[in-house]
């Protein structure tokens, strides 16, 4: 049995898929990708049934949840496609009173996944214990 090549779109989710980057904050259980993999046409290896070998029907992969917008949507924020048409001006990403605050925030949802205990328990005891 010959295999069929892929439909554009199984193609675009398997394009995000690859290129979409781990949020190691986030749960695998709701994770985009999680999310597109459960939705991509499983690969079967039995025989096909009787209504798919009904000659002249198109045997397209039911893609269920997702149309075509919402594709675009995920693309679109993949390729950073409105960061670069709106741009955050500097006072915004860095205000007067803490400039360095955005810059921490991404730092910490960075190192947070692979702190250990110990290095938990020192953060919470040092945030306890600051003073200016």
């Amino acid at each position: 049995m010959a295999t069929k090549p892929p439909s554009a779109t199984t193609t675009r989710i398997t394009h995000i898929l690859k290129h979409w980057p781990v949020d190691k904050v986030r749960p695998a259980s709701v994770s985009i990708h999680n999310y597109l993999q459960s939705r991509l046409p499983q690969q079967s290896t039995t025989a096909p049934t009787a209504q798919a070998q009904t000659p002249g029907s198109q045997q397209t992969p039911q893609i269920q949840g997702l149309s075509k917008a919402n594709l675009d949507a995920l693309s679109s924020l993949l390729e950073n496609r409105y960061a670069r048409r709106y741009p955050l001006p500097p006072r915004l990403r860095h205000p007067a009173s803490n400039p360095q605050h955005y810059d921490n925030v991404i730092r910490e949802f960075d190192e947070a996944p692979d702190r250990d205990w110990w290095g938990r328990l020192r953060k919470r005891v040092v945030g306890m214990l600051r003073m200016k």
